[in-house]
């Protein structure tokens, strides 16, 4: 799918919320929706929330926008842009894992997924979108080399 002048200007937003990061790999995400940011983040050491979309290793950066959009009642037509930012300064994979994916597919409505990549990024209809992802935070709890308290 093609990406217009917009999806540049929001997916180079999102470059910026990643360089917030402090964890190893640098994520940063936003929100739109009508054309205009209704949320930014980027994932963080957080391990647990009250609403139950936080319940890993860390926060992820599409998660902690999309409990932003929640607090504001926000939860439909929303175009999320997704972005890694490497440790050379260049776009690497953010494609959303399997329970970003489902969070997002459960309790949004999502219209397009737009997305970094090693390549550069991909813009795609969520309801076009697979996740496969498993995250290394999940596979370690699933194989019960850590605790979730």
């Amino acid at each position: 799918m093609d990406m217009s002048i917009s999806d540049h200007k929001f997916a180079n937003v999102a470059s910026q919320e990643a360089h917030k990061s402090t964890m190893s790999s640098h994520h940063g995400c936003v929100a739109v929706r009508g054309g205009k940011i209704i949320a930014r983040g980027h994932n963080n050491y957080r391990t647990y929330s009250n609403d139950g979309m936080i319940k890993g290793c860390s926060c992820h950066a599409e998660i902690d926008v999309l409990r932003k959009c929640m607090k504001m009642g926000i939860l439909n037509k929303i175009n999320l842009y997704i972005v890694r930012i490497s440790s050379v300064n260049t776009f690497s994979d953010s494609t959303p894992c399997t329970e970003c994916y489902n969070t997002m597919k459960n309790m949004f409505n999502i219209k397009y997924i737009i997305y970094s990549t090693n390549k550069g990024i991909i813009k795609k209809n969520f309801k076009d979108f697979v996740a496969v992802h498993v995250t290394s935070g999940k596979k370690a709890i699933d194989g019960k080399r850590v605790k979730v308290l």
